[in-house]
């Protein structure tokens, strides 16, 4: 009785309500809202990370007096339909232009937006853009420096098919990293296979204090498991751990130095950051390594230098130590590895007739300069004294052509070119009022690999390439990008 009740009343309801509305009807005055008419807006947009990114659209309000400029809250988002939904949205701007550096990692966004009218309450969408994020970071010269004494990467973009390269200034923030520098500038390196799994290219960044980094090679995002410390046996480093340098092998090996200790990481034998590798297999004790090292890759030995003992030593790969240098017999034109009796004051691995290995030594007793050259397979093949090489004492930057052989070195504003055929030295560039801040050549790189780079600093950061032409000819500058940080480091990304 009760159920035939309720099922009753309901149909009363439902045919007084019908009734109702039908009645209503007409009984309303709609009043018209303001409504909004966006023109200046594309259906798709293609631009650059990093790079500068602009919309102006123009709003036509069908009632608004224009008396309140602060009428509408505007919102343009970008979604990023590939990613989880927590990490798909990005809020470009909230501001009625798109006006600035576009910081969204490359990818095919759908860019909405939004226009709210605060007096009516009433949110108007502008129908969805394509938007297509392309790589600015694609290849180019990696520069790590500082400003105002504080770490910051550039980048030197080369975008292929773009006929002038692009400066990046602050590419971490320009890409939307969400990696932050902290402390001073130290070391940048890229080289192929840096770690076991998928990730085929490495990108390393190091300031002092938040330590060192690796960057996804194409978008330079960064999460707290790239640090280097998780590419570590057991946790070896500490999370905010800062190499003072790299140095890649071949695809796939690298060694770190850091306070006098070396680290070797080798992909193909599954061998991670450790133990220092600066010990010699009949010592106990850890020697301190100069901070050089001669990689000269699988095939040869890599060769350290004991500060404490002044001999050099050479690595093993298989055993992860040191051993003695083959005897050498001291002459006028060897030098007895086991005791040199100097300092070592320049080592580096050349490309320079296959490979050979130049070092710059200082006799601890008479003060003079010698330049030692030897093979992968630590044959000595040249010992002379240096003459002819002004303030060769005062020398604080190195580097060798892998070209000529030649060895540069820098004094103040000065670049030295140092012959070892004619044991002399020319002077090859004055930067006037510009401090020299770093010089090298790339390892990397088919089209900078014999360039000469210079990086200078007087108000801003500069980076110059130069042709070393053979039989002591003048440098011969190629290339100049300015307005960079005051550089410490560079490295060239390839491609």
């Amino acid at each position: 009785m009760f159920k035939n009740i309720t099922i009753k009343i309901a149909a009363l309801m439902v045919l007084f309500l019908a009734y109702s509305c039908v009645s209503d009807e007409g009984n309303y005055d709609y009043e018209k809202i303001n409504e909004l008419e966006v023109t200046g807006i594309e259906k798709e947009y293609t631009a650059y990370t990093g790079d500068n990114f602009t919309i102006k659209p123009n709003i036509n309000p069908t009632l608004d007096d224009g008396t309140n400029p602060d009428r509408y809250e505007y919102k343009w988002v970008a979604l990023n339909p590939t990613k989880l939904a927590y990490e798909a949205r990005t809020t470009v701007a909230t501001t009625k232009n798109i006006e600035g550096i576009l910081k969204l990692p490359p990818a095919k966004y759908n860019l909405y937006y939004f226009i709210k009218d605060k007096i009516t309450g009433v949110t108007w969408q502008q129908p969805i853009i394509t938007l297509n994020v392309v790589s600015s970071i694609y290849e180019g010269w990696l520069v790590v420096g500082d400003v105002d004494g504080k770490a910051r990467l550039d980048m030197v973009s080369i975008i292929p098919g773009v006929a002038q390269p692009r400066i990046i200034n602050d590419v971490l923030d320009a890409s939307g990293s969400t990696l932050k520098l902290s402390g001073k500038a130290v070391d940048v390196e890229c080289f192929s296979t840096p770690l076991p799994g998928a990730v085929i290219y490495g990108v390393y960044v190091t300031a002092s204090e938040s330590g060192t980094s690796r960057l996804e090679p194409d978008s330079f995002a960064w999460s707290q498991t790239q640090n280097i410390a998780y590419e570590t046996v057991g946790g070896a480093f500490p999370t905010n751990f800062a190499v003072d340098f790299m140095k890649p092998i071949n695809g796939g090996e690298n060694f770190l130095f850091k306070n006098g200790d070396i680290y070797y990481f080798n992909r193909t034998q599954q061998i991670r950051y450790g133990l220092p590798q600066n010990k010699v297999d009949l010592e106990t004790k850890l020697f301190t390594a100069a901070p050089f090292i001669a990689e000269t890759g699988s095939t040869g030995t890599p060769v350290f230098f004991d500060v404490e003992k002044y001999r050099f030593l050479r690595y093993s790969y298989s055993k992860g130590n040191c051993s003695a240098m083959p005897p050498v017999t001291a002459s006028a034109t060897t030098l007895d590895w086991n005791n040199t009796n100097c300092e070592l004051v320049y080592m580096t691995n050349s490309n320079f007739n296959l490979n050979e290995n130049f070092a710059v030594l200082k006799n601890i007793s008479t003060g003079k300069f010698y330049l030692l050259r030897f093979t992968t397979g630590a044959v000595q093949t040249y010992y002379k004294e240096m003459l002819n090489a002004p303030d060769l004492d005062k020398a604080t930057k190195f580097a060798v052509s892998p070209d000529a052989g030649y060895l540069f070195y820098s004094v103040g504003n000065k670049v030295y070119e140092y012959d070892s055929g004619t044991q002399s030295a020319k002077l090859m560039l004055d930067k006037g009022n510009e401090e020299i801040t770093y010089l090298g050549f790339s390892k990397r790189g088919p089209k900078v690999i014999s360039k000469l780079i210079l990086g200078t600093y007087s108000t801003t950061g500069k980076l110059e390439l130069y042709t070393v032409p053979p039989v002591n000819g003048n440098l011969v500058l190629e290339n100049t990008y300015t307005g960079l940080c005051k550089i410490v480091d560079v490295s060239y990304r390839v491609r």
